[in-house]
């Protein structure tokens, strides 16, 4: 399944099924998570029974059937460390998406003592993964409906100058379509001439985390990379990370 496909098709799964990934797909997931570490200098890592930072009542009901985890996760002091860990997580949930297993960005309800990590290390989300039953279940469905909202329009998005490309507008749609903490969207791509950047607030925890996972949506659009940081620009044409 090729990446813009994953990211029409990917919705967030919270209910999984009592049966162990296969092999062959669990090879795939390692060898991602190898490059994504090597690219990075992250730290993620696959955890093949981490249902016990869901067991303590922090998830609230949310989710069932959890147990294997994505452990997203790196040194805190490594430059742009938390935007690294949502563009290169969503790079992670998608490559899982593409081989028909569940996920779900998970940052704040789960216990994080029950995981291990080291020292330096900081777990900033994990993503349940597994397999999942065709169609969401009626408390998926429930769930859904009460934390999600309609997305915000591409204009709500942009800042712009003048009017976008077809190829910027179908790279806004895929913006439309990334996971964002509490649905807020507050990510805001500006046009400027020739010029294209990408900025949030910063003023909640999981900002940067946002901005890293609407940038890699946006790249899967177009030909080019954006540069790391909180405003940073879009280079055309060079070859995504």
């Amino acid at each position: 399944m090729e990446e813009i496909q994953a990211i029409r098709e990917r919705i967030s799964r919270r209910s999984y099924l009592d049966e162990p990934i296969s092999l062959e797909h669990l090879a795939v997931l390692l060898d991602v998570i190898g490059r994504i570490n090597e690219d990075s200098g992250l730290t993620f890592s696959f955890l093949e029974d981490g249902s016990a930072a869901f067991d303590r009542g922090k998830s609230y009901g949310l989710f069932s059937g959890v147990r294997s985890l994505l452990m997203m996760k790196g040194d805190r002091s490594m430059p742009y460390f938390r935007e690294k860990v949502g563009y290169y997580g969503e790079r992670l949930l998608l490559a899982a998406t593409g081989l028909g297993l569940g996920t779900c960005w998970v940052g704040g309800t789960f216990d994080r003592s029950a995981l291990p990590v080291e020292e330096w290390e900081e777990i900033v989300c994990v993503s349940p993964v597994g397999l999942v039953r065709k169609e969401e279940t009626l408390k998926e469905r429930v769930v859904r409906a009460s934390i999600h909202r309609g997305s915000k329009s591409i204009a709500q998005m942009t800042e712009a100058d003048r009017p976008l490309t077809s190829q910027e507008t179908m790279a806004m749609e895929l913006v439309q379509r990334a996971p964002t903490a509490r649905n807020t969207q507050k990510v805001v791509f500006r046009f400027r001439g020739e010029e294209i950047s990408a900025w949030v607030p910063e003023d909640a925890p999981f900002d940067l985390v946002d901005l890293g996972i609407c940038k890699y949506h946006f790249e899967v659009g177009m030909n080019g990379r954006f540069c790391w940081g909180n405003g940073g620009g879009f280079r055309r044409e060079e070859a995504r990370r």
